[in-house]
C-alpha cells in the first residue's frame, strides 16, 4: 500500500536507491535492445525520464536509420551478420522469406549507414557466436563503405569514451597507456595479421613475426666486383652460393633472423681474397645491407632481384583446385574484393509489400456508387463522394471534382466506411500476455507495436483500417490496449490512433483462472471463478484507498508549514484509478452468463462500468441487462465447441443481442478473420435475418461505438475520417474484394498495386536467391548444410498465449 502522507521518512528501496545513485552521478545507463524497433521503444522510456541511454543493437538500424539517428544516442554494434539463409531446395526456399533475403544482402552495409546519418557507434564482439568472425565483418563493412576512420574510431576513442577511460586509452597519446596492437600491414585488409597486443606496456604474443622469404637470386656488387648471389633452403635451415663467372663459393654460416639474413662466404677471384661478412634486410623484392671485408671494412650495398623463368614442371593444378600453393577458398576470397553489386531494394518495412514511401493525402471523388453510410440515410445508390482534406467532404449526386484531384469511377462498386476490429492481437510484439501476475494494468500494448507486422497490409487487403490492439486473457484484469489506424509503412507512433480513449483488457472464464494451461500452472491466484470476482474487487478497493491517500496528501501539502512526503506512486494503481473513475474503459473477454452479470454488478458497485464484452458468446441470456447496464457486444459469428465454457455459443447472438438495444458488432480475435469481418458480419443476414443496412454496422459504426471513436470513423458522414474501401462487388458478398483502402484520404491499399508488387517482389527475390546460390557454390558449411535456415515466421498472437516467441521471431 502508499506510504501514509503523515510520514516524515519516505519508504526505502534498495533497487529505487541503487538507480537514485547512478541518475544523481549522471552514470550512462546501458540498454540492450533485441531489434531496431526496441531501440526505439526504449529511447521512449530515455526521453520520458530525461535520460540519454547508450543502445547495444541488433545490426537492423538501418531499418529504421531515421528515427534512430534523431535519438542522438550512441549505439554498441554487434558486428554479426545474418547467416547465409538456406535455399538449396525449392522447398527451403518457402521458409525464407524476402525480408529474410534482402536483411542477409544488406546487413554488413548497417555501419556504413549508421555514419551516413551521422549515429555515433562502437563495436563489440557481443553476440557473435565465433569470435574470429570479428575481424572478418569488420572488413565487410569496410568494403561496404563504411570509412576506416570511423572504424577505427568504433574499436578506440568511441569505446574509450563509453566506459569513461579516454582519458587513460583510446589513442596513441603520450602520458596514456601503452595499450596497442602491431600487425603486418592496414588492419583493414582482409590478409591482414596481428603480431601482437600490447596491454599497458605488457606484451601478449598472437603470431610470432614471420621469417622472410630470401630465397631468390640477386645481383651483388663486393668491392667493385659483381657476383649473383643465390639463396635457397627453409629459413631454419637456409643455405647458398656467390657464382662470377665459371667460379662459385658456397655460403657459410647462414641464417635468418625473422626480417634479417647474415652469412659469410670465403671470396679468392678477382683480386678479392678473403672472407666477406654480409648482414642485409628484405626490402620489397631486393636486398639491402652491411658487408665487412677481411680488412675489418664496413661498407653498404644493394642487392637487386634476378628474375628467372620458373621451372614449369613445379607448377601443378591439384585434384581439389589448389594452384601454386592457392586453395580454392583463398581465390574466393580475393575476388570478394571487387565491389559487390546489390540487389536487394529498401522499403518500409524492408520486405515484400512494404514502401519506399508513405502515400500522399488526396483529394478524391467517388462517382456514382452504391454507398453504404452506415449511418440513417442508409444505402445510396448511384451516389457520389467527395474526401477532402483527409475527411469525408460531401455525399449527393452530381459532385463537383475536386482541384487537382483524383476522381474514381464507382459505376457497378460498392463504397464503405473502414472497417474496424475491436479485437485484434496483430502488430504486437515478444508476447501478448502478462501472466507473472493476475493484475497487470499497469503493462501497456502501446509500448510494443510491431509496425512491420505483414497481418497490417493483410487487413488493409481486406478492408480493414482500424484495429484494437489488446492485451490476452491471462489475467482478470490485464494491459492497456491500443487503437491503431492500419497506417501501413509507417512507424509505431504514427500507428496509434490519437485520442482514441484508453481502454484496459479484463477477462473473466477458463483462461483466468488457468484451467487449461496445464499441470503446471495451479499455483498463481485466483484458480476459480469466485476468486476472480475477489481479486478485482481487491483492485478496485486498493485503488479507491490509494485515490484517498492522494487526497489527503494534496490537502496537507496545500496547507503544511513543512514539507510533508507523498505517497509512492504506484503505476498498477494509478491505472486502476483511472479504471474506476472512468478515465480508462473496461473490454472485457468474457462467455459465460453468471459471469458477465458479475462483473457488471461489481463495476456498478464501484460508480463505473463495463464498455465492451468482447467474444461474448452468451450474451443473449443477459442482452437485456447488458443493454440497462450501458455495455456494448463484440463477437464471433460461429466460432463454438473450442473449449467447454463456450458450448452455448448460437450464430443468431449478435442479432438477438441488437434486437435487445445492445450494440454489437463482430471481432477477429485472429490475424487471419480480421480479413474477411465483412464476411463475419454477413452472417447475421444469414443466421438472423439482420437487415444489410444493420449488417454492415457490425463491422463499421458499431465497433466505433464500442472504442468510442464514432465521432471520428466507422461510417461515411461528413465531417470524419476518410476511412474507406472501395469494393468490386456488394460488400456482404464472400465474392466481394476491396479494390482500393484508404486512411484519412491516403490510399494504402490498392489491388493493382498490389499484383505489380507481388510480380517485382518475386523477381527480387529469385535475383537474391541466385545470389545466395553463386555465392555458396554448392559447398557445404557448419553441420554438413550450405546454408542455414532461417527462422522467418512471427508468431501470431492469441488471446491465451502465455510464452513469449521473441527469439523465434527474430529475422
Amino acid at each position: 500500500m502508499a506510504a501514509n502522507p503523515n510520514q516524515e521518512m519516505p519508504e526505502y528501496n534498495r533497487a529505487c536507491e541503487a538507480v537514485a545513485e547512478a541518475v544523481n552521478a549522471n552514470e550512462p545507463f546501458l540498454f540492450e535492445t533485441g531489434d531496431k524497433l526496441s531501440l526505439l521503444r526504449a529511447s521512449k522510456i530515455a526521453k520520458e525520464f530525461g535520460r540519454s541511454f547508450i543502445y547495444v543493437g541488433s545490426g537492423d538500424e538501418y531499418q529504421r536509420i531515421n528515427e534512430i539517428a534523431a535519438i542522438k544516442s550512441t549505439v554498441i554494434l554487434p558486428l554479426k551478420f545474418p547467416e547465409t539463409p538456406s535455399v538449396g531446395s525449392y522447398e527451403d526456399e518457402l521458409d525464407v522469406t524476402l525480408g529474410a533475403l534482402r536483411n542477409w544482402e544488406t546487413a554488413p552495409s548497417n555501419p556504413a549507414m549508421m555514419e551516413k546519418n551521422n549515429i555515433e557507434f562502437a563495436f563489440t564482439t557481443h553476440r557473435l557466436g565465433k569470435k574470429e568472425e570479428f575481424l572478418s565483418n569488420l572488413r565487410k563493412a569496410v568494403k561496404r563503405g563504411l570509412t576506416k576512420a570511423t572504424a577505427l574510431a568504433a574499436l578506440t576513442t568511441v569505446p574509450a569514451r563509453v566506459c569513461g577511460v579516454s582519458d587513460v586509452t583510446g589513442t596513441l597519446s603520450a602520458g596514456k597507456l601503452a595499450n596497442l596492437f602491431i600487425s603486418d600491414k592496414d588492419i583493414f585488409e582482409k590478409d591482414a595479421m596481428i603480431y601482437s597486443v600490447w596491454v599497458a606496456g605488457q606484451k601478449n604474443e598472437i603470431k610470432p613475426f614471420p621469417e622472410h622469404d630470401f630465397n631468390g637470386t640477386y645481383g651483388l656488387g663486393l668491392d667493385g666486383v659483381q657476383f649473383e648471389l643465390e639463396i635457397s633452403g627453409k629459413p631454419e635451415k637456409p643455405s647458398g652460393k656467390l657464382s662470377s663467372g665459371e667460379k662459385t663459393f658456397d655460403l657459410a654460416n647462414v641464417e635468418m633472423q625473422g626480417a634479417k639474413l647474415l652469412f659469410s662466404v670465403n671470396v679468392d677471384t678477382l683480386g678479392l681474397k678473403g672472407v666477406y661478412r654480409l648482414s642485409a634486410r628484405k626490402v620489397e623484392k631486393n636486398l639491402d645491407g652491411v658487408y665487412t671485408d677481411p680488412y675489418g671494412t664496413r661498407q653498404e650495398f644493394a642487392a637487386s632481384v634476378i628474375d628467372k623463368p620458373k621451372d614449369e614442371s613445379k607448377v601443378k593444378d591439384s585434384a581439389d583446385g589448389e594452384k601454386d600453393g592457392e586453395s580454392e577458398d583463398e581465390e574466393e576470397e580475393k575476388d570478394s574484393d571487387e565491389p559487390e553489386a546489390l540487389v536487394a531494394k529498401f522499403s518500409y518495412p524492408n520486405g515484400a509489400f512494404g514502401v519506399t514511401a508513405l502515400p500522399n493525402q488526396q483529394d478524391v471523388l467517388v462517382r456514382n456508387a452504391t454507398v453504404w453510410t452506415s449511418e440513417k440515410e442508409g444505402i445510396l445508390q448511384n451516389h457520389d463522394v467527395l474526401f477532402a482534406g483527409g475527411k469525408i467532404a460531401a455525399i449527393g449526386k452530381n459532385l463537383t471534382p475536386p482541384k487537382n484531384g483524383n476522381v474514381i469511377d464507382g459505376t457497378g462498386k460498392h463504397v464503405t466506411a473502414g472497417i474496424i476490429d475491436e479485437h485484434s492481437h496483430i502488430a504486437i510484439a515478444g508476447g501478448v500476455n502478462e501472466c507473472s501476475d493476475a493484475i497487470t494494468c499497469e503493462v501497456r500494448i502501446g509500448d510494443v507495436l510491431d509496425c512491420d507486422d505483414m497481418s497490417v497490409y493483410r487487413q488493409l487487403a481486406g478492408g480493414t483500417t482500424t484495429s484494437q490492439l489488446l492485451h490476452g486473457s491471462c489475467n482478470p484484469i490485464g494491459g492497456q490496449a491500443q487503437v491503431i489506424k492500419l497506417r501501413w509503412g509507417s512507424g509505431t507512433e504514427e500507428m496509434k490512433f490519437q485520442n482514441a480513449p484508453p481502454t484496459v483488457k479484463f477477462a473473466l472464464g477458463e483462461n483466468v483462472k488457468q484451467s487449461n494451461f496445464g499441470d503446471v500452472y495451479t499455483v498463481r491466484y485466483p484458480q476459480t471463478r469466485m476468486g476472480v470476482e475477489t481479486i478485482i474487487k481487491d483492485e478496485f478497493q486498493a485503488a479507491k484507498e490509494y485515490d484517498a491517500n492522494w487526497a489527503e496528501y494534496n490537502v496537507l501539502s496545500a496547507g503544511a508549514k513543512k514539507k510533508t512526503v507523498p505517497p509512492r506512486r504506484d503505476i498498477e494503481l494509478d491505472a486502476a484509478s483511472d479504471i474506476i473513475n472512468s478515465r480508462m474503459f473496461i473490454h472485457c473477454h468474457s462467455y459465460q452468463q453468471s459471469e458477465i452479470l458479475m462483473l457488471m454488478r461489481l463495476t456498478e458497485e464501484f460508480g463505473c462500468h463495463v464498455q465492451t464484452f468482447t467474444h461474448i458468446l452468451e450474451g443473449y441470456k443477459v442482452a437485456p441487462e447488458m443493454a440497462a447496464h450501458g455495455a456494448t457486444a463484440s463477437g464471433f459469428a460461429d466460432w463454438w465447441a473450442y473449449k467447454f465454457e463456450v458450448y452455448d455459443a448460437i450464430p443468431y447472438n449478435s442479432v438477438l443481442m441488437t434486437n435487445a438495444g445492445v450494440v454489437s458488432s463482430v471481432n477477429s480475435d485472429s490475424d487471419d478473420l480480421g480479413r474477411r469481418l465483412n464476411q463475419e458480419a454477413a452472417k447475421a443476414v444469414m443466421y438472423g435475418g439482420m437487415s444489410q443496412e444493420e449488417a454492415i454496422k457490425l463491422a463499421t459504426l458499431n465497433p466505433a461505438i464500442a472504442l468510442k471513436i464514432d465521432d471520428k470513423v466507422g461510417s461515411l458522414k461528413v465531417g470524419k475520417d476518410a476511412d474507406f474501401v472501395i469494393w468490386n462487388n456488394h460488400p456482404l458478398s464472400i465474392y466481394a474484394k476491396p479494390e482500393q483502402t484508404w486512411v484519412d484520404g491516403r490510399k494504402y491499399f490498392d489491388i493493382n498495386d498490389d499484383l505489380a508488387m507481388r510480380k517485382a517482389n518475386l523477381e527480387e527475390r529469385e535475383a537474391l536467391v541466385q545470389k545466395v546460390l553463386a555465392k555458396s557454390d554448392g559447398k557445404k558449411k557448419g553441420d554438413g548444410k550450405w546454408g542455414e535456415r532461417t527462422n522467418i515466421r512471427k508468431h501470431e498472437w492469441h488471446c491465451d498465449d502465455n510464452s513469449d516467441y521473441w527469439e523465434t521471431v527474430q529475422q
